[in-house]
């Protein structure tokens, strides 16, 4: 499951999601909003899809430090959250699909760059330059990840994004990947990172791809945290192709 670098209570959402023809054509269509109880002032750490089941995980740290797993199950959207016995047997296999770092049919390979740069706190000479950086909070770093000549996204932070924060490869019948880039947009590119094609505007992230190709799953955080909206966006019939 995702390799996140703190420790972190898993529970599990289930969100059943069937498109029908009276769907709402809208860019994206909100499915769940997470807030309150349920989430237990955690956060929305993965989307999967089982079949036509939207699965989200939540991840939490407990006051006491202790590590519980809880599921839930939300049959349909705007229906109350059910407990579930545990997750869903085909997840941890989704898992490792849509967050490597290597396509399905091993047509692109996401890479990953590293920079790091001081800080400019004011002028001075290099020795006072360095003091005031380790004075104001050390270096900047950048992450960049690229698919091909690509760069699918890009942070600023101690932190890089975990394998599959921002991407998700598609089944590889589909060879697409989602992405979100820097600013929160969602794009959609082939596998080897070519004819890349925003198709929504964010901030969002957590993209996951349904097993047919038409779906892609995303949340948004709202309120500081304190709710998080998961919703569904339908690829355009071209960007299936």
């Amino acid at each position: 499951m995702p390799r996140m670098r703190h420790v972190f209570l898993l529970a599990w959402v289930a969100a059943v999601f069937v498109p029908a023809a009276t769907a709402q054509t809208l860019d994206k269509e909100l499915v769940a909003s997470i807030s309150g109880p349920v989430l237990e002032r955690g956060i929305v750490s993965e989307l999967l899809w089982d079949g036509g089941t939207l699965i989200i995980q939540s991840a939490v740290v407990q006051p006491d430090g202790q590590l519980m797993s809880r599921y839930f199950a939300a049959p349909a959207a705007n229906m109350e959250l059910q407990r579930l016995a545990a997750a869903p047997a085909s997840a941890e296999r989704y898992w490792k699909m849509k967050s490597s770092r290597v396509s399905p049919t091993r047509l692109g390979t996401i890479t990953a760059r590293h920079d790091t740069h001081m800080q400019m706190n004011g002028v001075g000479t290099q020795q006072n330059r360095l003091l005031n950086a380790v004075a104001f909070g050390g270096m900047d770093e950048l992450h960049e990840f690229r698919l091909g000549k690509t760069v699918i996204h890009s942070r600023k932070g101690p932190e890089p994004p975990y394998d599959g924060e921002v991407w998700a490869w598609s089944e590889p019948r589909v060879n697409r990947i989602a992405y979100v880039d820097h600013k929160g947009d969602l794009w959609i590119a082939d596998a080897d990172g070519r004819r890349a094609e925003r198709i929504l505007r964010g901030p969002v992230t957590l993209p996951a791809w349904s097993e047919d190709g038409r779906l892609i799953a995303v949340t948004e955080r709202k309120d500081d945290g304190a709710r998080w909206d998961v919703s569904i966006v339908r690829v355009p019939e071209r960007l299936r192709q």
